[in-house]
């Protein structure tokens, strides 16, 4: 990944334009080439344009020896390489690459692609695209892209590997009055991806903002790394697509991507602190709220409106997020009451009825903003006759300008264009047409105060034998076990210095009497085949046996039962295994490696099939100490305990172990495809890994 010059594609001295500037009667086309070097000509961009017509090359032909020199290649697919060659012979170290016809379709495009990238590997060029619109920055006035009607320039930057649905969302940004600073059409992203754009945009001092559009992703796990630390300096908000497996399908066909699960892709974003949305508005009224209010310090809202109806309905959407209606004080509710009208309220929602005068909304809202308890403000005016509402609005703008409490407007009922509504927007207040829109924001931004709050996560390395681990994986796949379980894990849980209870196989009844007495009493049973996944399906584990005559009957309705239930598989006998005592609880962890972003780890108390995830806890490894932390109380775990009489004083530290463990395993060993452990049984001393299976990739 070569994205060290990744500056020189918004700060060039030089852009170098390589067509054909082909021309018809005369007049030049609306080729790529003609088009990006107008939308150059027609901005603000101070450097030095240089169109290069392909086909009249000559041996002296080269390029102002400029620093920070950007090559744009409109060209054929096929003609692509040799201009990249040409280029890096002139010193150029960025380019961008607008043609279409590689990855994209397959086949020889695939090839075309794979050479692009070998050479930017080679000559160490940052490469944008191929099959991209080009990039934007305001900062300099630079439009080196195929879109002429851009919005206006503000603090927001945003990427897409998309060119359409870019070009559509700056076209909706500019009926939206949304200002930008920095804007990349992706394309393939054969060089500079997601990740290289944030790492870029986290150090941009015009930039307050980061908005993306998600298409797959070339290097998931680099891109959650990365995001951690990025969205603790700035909000990072994205429109998520491709989550089914029809859209991840469609992403294939459109960029040639690889996508990782729904599930990946949720839990990476979780763990980054990346804001997720669903839908353009969405994601415009996140970045709308971010780029213009301060964050605010705690979750409590007032409703100030001129209708106890709206009042009523905004308060109802506040009791569906994590903040709440706040008390004012009684300074605050004095002079409230002196303003609002016998008849309305000076209690949380205020209610200044529909007599309500300009001055009276800009009174009331002062005093709010100044009370201590507050934290928000949701203005909400309703249309009424009398209701002066662009005086009004003047006065919510002038108090706004002198508070730093987060104020939002919505106008119920009003038109999505209205007047009022742009000249909010304009002033740097967030105008809503619903409460439930402007509650929605306003919990995002809450929630992202909290996430700026927590501690960066803490890794944990636990001592293991690797050498010895890896020398089992080896062997296992050597002689072609690609599916491991039962006995023959047992080797590498003692690697990773995992307490497993003490167990050997017994075919026969009589070797499960000898074995049990050896290991002492109590024990258990469990079925042994090689084609029985989970011992739950057959009823297949008989616990608390106490006696040779337990044994044998176990042994016998053990294995008879799995017989006559899967009657077409071997079975092996039964596992007689040394019972843990005071087990207070058992929970299971699952590992399925996504092709993106490597180990998802589930984590829960079994409640059903394994299969079922719904009450899991995910992450993504490596996991922290924080991680584990969370993921425990996500899942309730310690409300399980305590409503379990007997139960308060579970080792819950090696819980965490186990946890922490097998996010090294699985970090350590990327063959590992799948990986389960169930049940682990905790006690107050300690937690004991049950039951193990893996799966392996096998070899190329």
């Amino acid at each position: 990944m070569r994205d060290i010059h990744l500056y020189a594609l918004f700060n060039p001295q030089a852009i170098a334009v390589i067509g054909t500037f082909h021309e018809i009667n005369g007049e030049s086309s609306s080729a790529a080439d003609h088009l990006i070097v107008s939308n150059l000509k027609n901005w603000d961009y101070q450097g030095t344009i240089i169109p290069v017509k392909w086909d009249g090359l000559t041996e002296n032909t080269s390029l102002v020896n400029v620093p920070h020199e950007l090559a744009i290649v409109c060209l054929p697919p096929e003609q692509v390489l040799d201009a990249l060659i040409w280029s890096t012979a002139q010193g150029v170290r960025a380019a961008i690459i607008t043609s279409a016809g590689f990855r994209e379709i397959g086949g020889k495009g695939y090839y075309l692609e794979e050479a692009i990238l070998h050479l930017a590997q080679q000559k160490n060029l940052t490469l944008l695209g191929p099959n991209c619109l080009g990039i934007v920055s305001w900062t300099i006035g630079m439009n080196a892209s195929l879109i002429s009607q851009l919005p206006g320039k503000g603090s927001i930057s945003f990427f897409s590997p998309s060119g359409s649905m870019g070009q559509a969302i700056l076209s909706w940004a500019k009926n939206e009055n949304l200002g930008f600073s920095k804007f990349a059409s992706l394309g393939n992203r054969a060089v500079i991806d997601e990740a290289s754009m944030l790492q870029f945009l986290a150090d941009d001092p015009d930039t307050s903002v980061i908005i993306g559009y998600l298409e797959g992703m070339n290097s998931g796990r680099r891109f959650a790394r990365i995001s951690q630390t990025i969205t603790r300096q700035k909000p990072v908000i994205m429109l998520q697509a491709g989550m089914t497996t029809t859209g991840r399908k469609a992403i294939s066909s459109h960029v040639g991507a690889l996508t990782g699960s729904e599930q990946a892709y949720q839990t990476a974003l979780k763990q980054a602190g990346i804001i997720l949305v669903d839908n353009l508005s969405s994601l415009f009224d996140l970045a709308r709220i971010f780029g213009t209010q301060s964050l605010p310090q705690g979750p409590n809202v007032v409703i100030l409106t001129n209708s106890g109806g709206a009042g009523i309905l905004a308060a109802d959407h506040i009791a569906q997020t994590r903040l709440n209606l706040s008390r004012l004080t009684t300074d605050t509710t004095a002079q409230l009451n002196v303003i609002c009208p016998a008849h309305t309220s000076a209690t949380n929602p205020v209610d200044l009825g529909m007599s309500t005068t300009p001055d009276q909304y800009g009174r009331a809202l002062q005093y709010i903003a100044q009370d201590p308890h507050v934290d928000m403000v949701l203005v909400v005016i309703t249309p009424g006759l009398g209701i002066n509402i662009p005086a009004i609005a003047e006065k919510l703008v002038a108090v706004s300008e002198t508070t730093n409490c987060l104020i939002a407007i919505c106008l119920l009922g009003q038109d999505a264009m209205t007047t009022e509504k742009q000249f909010f927007h304009h002033h740097g207040l967030p105008c809503y047409t619903n409460p439930q829109a402007a509650l929605t924001s306003m919990e995002a931004m809450f929630a992202y105060t909290q996430w700026q709050a927590r501690p960066y996560p803490v890794e944990v390395c636990y001592r293991r034998d690797k050498a010895k681990a890896e020398y089992f994986l080896n062997d296992c796949r050597d002689t072609g076990r690609t599916e491991i379980f039962g006995l023959e894990i047992l080797p590498l849980l003692q690697a990773y210095e995992l307490q497993v209870p003490q167990t050997e196989l017994a075919r026969t009844s009589r070797s499960a009497v000898k074995i049990a007495k050896r290991i002492t009493f109590p024990v258990v049973l469990k079925i042994a085949s090689p084609f029985i996944k989970y011992k739950r399906d057959v009823d297949g584990v008989e616990s608390n046996l106490h006696s040779p005559e337990d044994i044998r009957q176990a042994f016998v309705r053990l294995t008879s039962q799995a017989q006559r239930l899967r009657s077409e598989v071997f079975i092996s006998g039964c596992l007689v295994q040394k019972m843990i005592e005071n087990v207070g609880l058992e929970i299971c962890i699952q590992v399925q490696r996504d092709p993106r972003f490597g180990p998802l780890i589930h984590f829960g108390v079994p409640e059903g099939p394994l299969e079922n995830l719904q009450n899991f806890a995910s992450r993504l490894a490596p996991l922290s100490l924080d991680d584990t932390a969370s993921m425990m109380r996500e899942i309730r775990l310690f409300s399980r305990v305590k409503q379990k009489r007997g139960r308060n004083s579970l080792d819950f530290q090696a819980v965490e172990d186990v946890l922490l463990t097998i996010s090294q395993l699985t970090l350590d060993f990327p063959e590992i495809h799948t990986l389960e452990f169930d049940p682990i049984l905790v006690t107050p001393r300690g937690a004991w890994v049950a039951g193990a299976r893996l799966t392996l990739d096998s070899k190329d």
